[in-house]
């Protein structure tokens, strides 16, 4: 595959004020995590040890305290599990070294690095300039048509928001739904799989059921939308979604087909609770969400030019609401933009807001991991490697299911952890 599953790097081996670290070493452990062990002596018993660690690209420092045994002699494991607060997936570089402390002194070896890898598979990866696709079924021919998705969807959205993806980006593609599933964080939604997902800020799990030229170009979009909107600032559901089926050459069939049925019966979403991936959550609407969202994007478009959209991420990247970033660039809120978009769909103006749904969400807070001193039980984790309050968009392609494949939609899960 190319990724090291082990590193038995020794930094900071050696005897210092009475400290020796033996052995430093760690192990991807597919799919439970990564399992970090120490082994060290001392002449008198260690008062802490403490491993430390940050999850690239996007997690922030965090600690943990280890199980250790022994007496001036230990030896001491944690295993990081792949969970929603530690999210590792095939890629994930983690950073760490390990801190010990006999009542004033400390000593910290030097910094180590092990990659989260998926050792089930033979892989093999072509690149394409900073974007590289990992595979290990199908022919290259096929790797390299989604590649070329991957890259067409990169460079084409980089262009339209006026944003420059500078840093390395990677697709592992999978044979199926199945088999990617234990490499990603996916949620049990009942008749629902998931056939892309991006979890990281440079990484894009996409798999071959259904589309998956389609798929790739969708979850790489959100990795530009996410270079566009970097920082505490969000956007709106429906604009994250619909710029990502925008970034197809076209939407799924079903995501057409459930737009046009509820164009017919006026059963069409409002623009306000668009803005929450929650209205989309059940099986029955996924397809309608993602459509709508796709519909909503597509007149912004084509009816005010690209410009103005570029522009509407800007106001968002510097704060803006999203009453604030309509209302600046196009000089209409939500309620405007949906009677603006019912018009071209032929369906009559909305009387008033959906009841409940008038409330436009807050902008997520940032909250910082649990600082690195903090006390723990042994064996548990301190923040995680993730910021609990940074934004992570965990976006899944997936599928509605009833008795087999019958279509594709979008699932989106925008988590504030």
């Amino acid at each position: 595959m190319g990724l090291v599953a082990a590193l038995l790097a020794v930094g900071g081996v050696g005897a210092q004020g009475g400290i020796e670290v033996r052995e430093s070493a760690s192990q991807s452990d597919f799919p439970h995590g990564i399992v970090f062990t120490l082994d060290a002596a001392s002449d008198v018993a260690l008062d802490e040890v403490r491993l430390i660690y940050e999850i690239a690209p996007d997690g922030v420092r965090a600690s943990a305290i280890p199980d250790c045994v022994g007496g001036t002699v230990i030896s001491c494991t944690f295993q990081l599990g792949a969970s929603r607060r530690a999210l590792l997936i095939p890629g994930a570089e983690v950073t760490y070294f390990w801190r010990l402390t006999k009542g004033d002194v400390s000593q910290e070896t030097a910094s180590q690095v092990v990659v989260y890898e998926d050792d089930r598979f033979d892989w093999r990866m072509v690149s394409d300039g900073n974007l590289t696709l990992w595979w290990y079924s199908g022919s290259e021919e096929e790797a390299r048509a989604v590649l070329a998705a991957g890259r067409e969807s990169l460079d084409g959205l980089s262009r339209l928001l006026q944003t420059s993806v500078d840093f390395p980006v990677k697709i592992f593609y999978y044979a199926s739904a199945r088999e990617m599933e234990p490499a990603i964080i996916a949620d049990n939604v009942e008749g629902v799989v998931t056939l892309g997902e991006v979890v990281y800020s440079d990484t894009a799990m996409v798999s071959a059921d259904a589309a998956a030229l389609e798929i790739a170009r969708h979850e790489v979009a959100h990795i530009v939308v996410r270079q566009a909107v970097p920082g505490p600032f969000g956007i709106p559901d429906w604009l994250n979604e619909g710029t990502a089926v925008f970034a197809q050459t076209q939407p799924l069939e079903n995501q057409l087909q459930a737009l046009e049925g509820a164009i017919r019966s006026g059963r069409v979403f409002s623009v306000r609770s668009l803005s929450s991936a929650s209205t989309g959550a059940l099986g029955d609407r996924v397809s309608l969400f993602y459509g709508q969202s796709w519909s909503l994007v597509d007149f912004l478009v084509n009816t005010y030019g690209e410009e103005k959209f570029t522009q509407l991420f800007q106001a968002f990247e510097e704060g803006a609401t999203t009453a604030e970033a309509l209302e600046q660039v196009y000089g209409f809120n939500q309620d405007g933009l949906e009677n603006a978009w019912r018009d071209s769909v032929g369906l009559p103006p909305r009387q008033a807001p959906t009841p409940g749904g008038n409330q436009e969400q807050a902008p997520p807070t940032e909250a910082g991991p649990t600082p690195e001193a903090a006390e723990s039980e042994p064996g548990a984790e301190d923040g995680g490697g993730v910021p609990l309050g940074v934004i992570l968009v965990i976006v899944g392609l997936t599928a509605l299911l009833a008795g087999g494949l019958v279509g594709a939609g979008v699932f989106l899960a925008r988590r504030y952890r």
